[in-house]
């Protein structure tokens, strides 16, 4: 595409405006959109690629549908940041109509809250087919930097802390055929770092990659998965293994006179919620507290 025209879609749009900062960022000429021969302009007649930030809204549907009817072929939407990609923060907003993709086709997504406007430019440089040199410094993210997320699977024990803590709902957990998957979706994720910072086995890091562009949304997800234990009783799944593990381990390092009860706790811990409340079970559970309690004491 020897010249390519970006009108930006934002009236209208449900968003904190975030995004488009970060594009009017993208025009500063260290990112070279000049020299990549793309023109930023403001009306959807003079464009052949419409970026759309904001989750959209009742209001601004219809406006969003006639922008697009008015472009130039190849007719390209780029979904600038969360919003514009899953609704994000705005989900449950009662005039939201969004994504835009529910009324539009949409070619490319860049998740973000907000997207650095160097994952801007280098996005839509690929989707045009375009070269973009990213070698001078500045396309580096900084220290510090909360980007794509990662598990590290030897510590993960899908404990599901980090959903509770989650601020965006980005995080799922979910179990089948004695399996728990949890899911990050980082094109719902606001990268606060809750789920890096309450991550009991700190299984869980947001590294520094922010080049998290793609053409199908349903790939923007960060996953890991744990073995689940069988209840002893009535063989049903109900708890990861390594949570458990981890559990027992730490009540024997923090009170030392439960060492001896190792055995019992183990197998205390291994019968399902339901199971446990078989009266035969209460009272073993009941004999075991109690054998705690004397223990605690003599220590």
């Amino acid at each position: 595409m020897a010249e390519t025209k970006i009108a930006v879609y934002r009236f209208m749009s449900a968003g904190c405006n975030g995004c488009d900062v970060q594009i009017l960022e993208c025009l500063v000429p260290r990112y070279k959109l000049g020299e990549l021969g793309i023109e930023v302009v403001f009306t959807p007649e003079e464009a052949n690629v419409l970026a759309v930030t904001g989750s959209l809204n009742i209001k601004g549907a219809e406006e969003l549908k006639k922008a697009y009817e008015k472009l130039k072929p190849p007719r390209i939407v780029v979904a600038i940041g969360n919003c514009a990609t899953t609704r994000g923060i705005f989900s449950e907003g009662y005039p939201i109509v969004g994504p835009p993709d529910r009324l539009i086709p949409v070619s490319l997504y860049i998740p973000g809250c907000p997207p650095r406007p160097q994952a801007i430019v280098s996005a839509i440089a690929k989707v045009l087919g375009a070269h973009l040199d990213e070698e001078e410094d500045y396309w580096k993210a900084p220290e510090g930097f909360r980007g794509r997320h990662e598990f590290d699977v030897e510590k993960c024990m899908a404990c599901g802390a980090c959903a509770q803590v989650c601020s965006s709902d980005a995080i799922e957990v979910s179990d089948s055929d004695g399996k728990r998957l949890i899911r990050i979706n980082y094109a719902r994720c606001t990268f606060c770092g809750f789920c890096q910072d309450e991550c009991p086995t700190q299984a869980i890091r947001l590294t520094r990659e922010y080049h998290l562009s793609t053409d199908d949304k349903e790939t923007a997800y960060v996953t890991n998965e744990v073995e689940m234990l069988r209840c002893h009783i009535c063989g049903s799944y109900y708890v990861p293994s390594e949570q458990i593990k981890w559990a027992i381990g730490r009540i024997m390092d923090k009170v030392a006179a439960y060492r001896d009860l190792r055995k019992r706790l183990e197998d205390a811990m291994q019968i399902c919620p339901t199971c446990r409340r078989k009266i035969g079970n209460i009272e073993n559970a009941k004999r075991l507290l109690a054998n705690l309690t004397i223990k605690t004491r003599k220590s």
